[in-house]
């Protein structure tokens, strides 16, 4: 195994503190054998010492300079990347939040060396390491092999990590004053608020695929969705058909659902549909089919043609439920 020193980067700041300190617990939950250390950039080290001291860290590094702002990627990359070429180090690790994922990218591109996004965890062979990171919406799993020797940038999904525990070890500190950091530019991100999708984020789901017929059977969909406090979504056959608007696909190249209740009205059940709303808590299949996939997957089927049930349906509901 290589003894090269597994790098942290650290932003500065109350947003970004548990999250740094769950960075810090996944590093030492996969790298047991190297040391680890962190680099943090912060306008000064005094409030920060407290925080980062006593949690297992082999050095810390304080890279401190009055101009220092997360929202600046370009200034901050460069920062980073000075001080990461005059040291020896293999693995670096960043959070993957939309900020730090754009700095760790120029990070990568000013040192020349790999980068990898959306670590969940790290396995650890003879001579290498497997990385697993989730695709395809998060249903499958994917490893990639790297080498334990050499240097690799990854951004890491810490956020089931613990905090980790205080000791009365101190940590050796390092700060570094910086005054030669490059101007300010215009290339800034901004903390997003988070935006709520009201198909993904909805508690239950009404969707349609071919067997809806057309427009008028998704606006019977839509009306149902109302009546229960749904959102309407959508198989890629009947998107592709003209039928429904496209943000409104769900499936492996469309949008993952994960509601308590998922009816699927004219769906065969396909599997690039199906990853996208396996994971439902309930699932209700309606088809003329009854031999169709979808049904492997419903905890409740109704056997009919599909208009005609949905249409009973909304008239058996008549008035929306309770929210």
């Amino acid at each position: 195994m290589s003894n090269e020193s597994v790098y942290l980067v650290l932003l500065a700041g109350e947003d970004n503190q548990e999250d740094n300190l769950k960075l810090i617990q996944f590093a030492q939950n996969n790298f047991k054998s190297q040391p680890i250390k962190a680099v943090v950039l912060a306008q000064n080290s005094q409030d920060m010492v407290a925080v980062y001291d006593g949690i297992g860290l082999g050095e810390l590094d304080f890279l401190t300079y009055a101009q220092f702002t997360k929202i600046n990627v370009q200034q901050t990359a460069a920062t980073i990347s000075t001080f990461l070429a005059g040291q020896e180090h293999g693995f670096v690790l960043f959070n993957n939040d939309i900020g730090t994922s754009s700095i760790a990218k120029q990070v990568a591109a000013k040192l020349h060396e790999p980068l990898v996004t959306d670590i969940e965890k790290i396995v650890t062979a003879d001579d290498s390491y497997s990385l697993e990171k989730r695709i395809y919406g998060g249903e499958l799993l994917k490893h990639i092999a790297v080498p334990t020797s050499g240097q690799t940038l990854m951004t890491c999904e810490a956020g089931n990590s613990a905090v980790p525990a205080k000791s009365s070890e101190s940590t050796p500190v390092n700060e570094h004053v910086l005054s030669d950091v490059v101007p300010s530019d215009n290339t800034t991100y901004q903390p997003f608020e988070q935006v709520v999708d009201a198909l993904v984020d909805a508690k239950v789901v009404v969707a349609g695929g071919k067997g809806m017929q057309g427009p008028e059977g998704f606006q019977l969909l839509q009306d149902l969705a109302s009546q229960l406090h749904g959102s309407l979504g959508a198989t890629r056959v009947a998107v592709e058909a003209g039928w429904v608007e496209a943000d409104k696909m769900i499936g492996q190249t469309g949008k993952v659902v994960k509601p308590d209740v998922y009816i699927a009205a004219g769906i065969s059940g396909a599997l690039q549909h199906t990853v996208g709303m396996d994971q439902s808590k309930f699932i209700i299949a309606i088809n003329n089919d009854p031999n169709a996939e979808i049904f492997k997957l419903a905890d409740l089927g109704i056997v009919g043609d599909a208009e005609e049930v949905v249409k009973q349906l909304i008239s058996v509901l008549k008035e929306p439920v309770a929210s």
